[in-house]
């Protein structure tokens, strides 16, 4: 039997009516009838009404900063979406900023520095080259703004995932309005699951600036782990809305790596969501995630049928090529061909769709050996929790799974720093948490000024009473 959802403000009501909207605006949009500057305004609106002003410097640091960076130039606005980012979260953040960075957070953030070095000395002995520069630009972008977001996730109470989650779902929903409205034609149906990434192949052929298909798939894909990484169940009707609404648009986006990290997210929900590891789970787990493989199938899903011509040839054509990076790593096994200097002339692509790939290219085995060594060092440490739980209650090893599935099937190393910043920072035990008024209570005790500590005096003066009782 479903529970009934608990309201603790009128915002937190209007933020559930949101999510049970999102399915309507997912079909208004499919059907062409709510553009995506409409999906915009929801955003702005669920930013400033619905979050707190430590969970709006999250928004900015993981939907806004690649948000402005993503439509900016799209819509030709050239606004660096980083500098815009960081000004709001010093505004929302000017009373507790310097509070993230305290004894706590210090040895996480020093093994953070310790990758970025190896990077950086990697970068500065190869050279500048076309894409070398390019890599270390966004990844000192990743670290500032991806490290800021994660500290505020592992210090304040305060923070609602399910208000986290609405902005992550609508900037999903906001890139399928953008294809939608410029790429010149849209779905055949609701359950066209191949539109959006087509539509985004043939706009990348006119010389349309475009959207990548999987940024789309991918904030889906985050917006779930958050929401799922405070549930220990699914009791209600927001909880069933809002995964069928993350699961649509995470199919619709046709990024086949983000398809199989949902069913992987559900599958580890299932084994860890009470904390105790049970053989019985895990078959019940199993059975499930076959249960959605197989109705995703039902539906006639591009990229995972296996059986029609037509679908085949599509997984081929995602099916990857490892031929070349392993040649490279067999020419240059001992230091690599340099930091960002992997390219394939053949099939243009700048990266090998793994990091540990990519790392063995461009670094070598050298190169490879240093960042396992801080992995390493850092997992020895006994701060270090795989269970470890944020101060809201939320389970880190979910918010770590899309960061994981990222960088282990598709993406840019300098990208995927934010899977070590996220590994350093969510699995690390910080020994005392403490919400914003607990930390403003601590600042007012501090301010005061200590009272005069009277205990000794009272003995002396018992020492005197006695005294006196002898000479008498």
């Amino acid at each position: 039997m479903m529970e009934r959802m608990v309201y603790n403000t009128v915002w937190d009501k209007i933020n559930a009516y949101l999510v049970f909207l999102i399915p309507i605006l997912i079909i208004g949009v499919l059907l062409n009838i709510i553009k995506f500057p409409i999906i915009a305004i929801l955003i702005f609106l669920s930013f400033i009404f619905l979050c707190n002003n430590h969970e709006k410097s999250v928004v900015c640091a993981l939907v806004f900063c690649k948000m402005i960076g993503t439509f900016g130039p799209a819509l030709g606005i050239h606004v660096p979406g980083t500098v815009v980012a960081f000004f709001l979260i010093l505004v929302f953040m000017r009373k507790d900023l310097m509070k993230l960075f305290n004894k706590h957070t210090t040895k996480p953030i020093i093994f953070i520095l310790s990758i970025f070095f190896i990077f950086m000395v990697y970068y500065l002995l190869t050279g500048e080259t076309r894409n070398s520069g390019a890599k270390f630009n966004v990844m000192i972008i990743s670290l500032c703004v991806d490290t800021i977001a994660f500290l505020i996730l592992v210090t304040f109470k305060d923070i609602r995932m399910d208000r986290l989650t609405v902005p992550l779902l609508l900037f999903a929903l906001m890139q399928l309005g953008y294809v939608e409205s410029f790429s010149g034609h849209g779905p055949s149906g609701l359950l066209d699951f191949s539109f959006f990434r087509n539509a985004c192949v043939d706009m990348i052929r006119k010389g349309i600036p475009v959207l990548s298909y999987h940024n789309m798939g991918i904030a889906a894909f985050i917006g779930a782990a958050f929401m799922m990484s405070q549930r220990k169940k699914i009791n209600n009707y927001f909880d069933i809305v809002f995964l069928f609404s993350a699961l649509w648009l995470i199919v619709l986006s046709g990024a086949r790596q983000t398809i199989f990290g949902f069913i992987f997210l559900i599958f580890v929900w299932l084994v860890f969501r009470t904390g105790k590891f049970k053989l019985s789970t895990v078959f019940l787990a199993t059975a499930v995630i076959m249960g959605i493989y197989f109705c995703l199938q039902m539906l006639d899903v591009p990229f995972l049928q296996s059986t029609s011509g037509r679908a085949a040839h599509m997984g081929s054509d995602l099916n990857r090529n490892y031929d070349y990076p392993l040649m490279v790593i067999s020419y240059h096994f001992l230091d690599g061909i340099g930091f960002g200097n992997y390219h394939n002339p053949y099939t243009q692509e700048i990266y090998p769709h793994n990091i540990i790939l990519e790392i063995l290219c461009e670094m070598g085995f050298v190169g490879l050996l240093f960042v396992i060594m801080v992995v390493i060092f850092y997992l020895r440490s006994h701060h270090f929790l795989l269970r470890n739980e944020l101060p809201s209650g939320g389970i880190c090893l979910l918010l770590w799974i899309p960061y994981l599935v990222r960088s282990m099937i598709s993406g840019d190393l300098s990208e995927n720093i934010s899977l070590f910043i996220s590994l350093f920072l969510l699995f690390y035990y910080r020994g005392i948490v403490l919400s914003s008024r607990q930390l403003e209570r601590l600042m007012n005790l501090r301010r005061t000024p200590k009272m005069v500590y009277q205990r000794p005096m009272k003995k002396e003066a018992e020492g005197s009473n006695v005294e006196k009782r002898e000479n008498n």
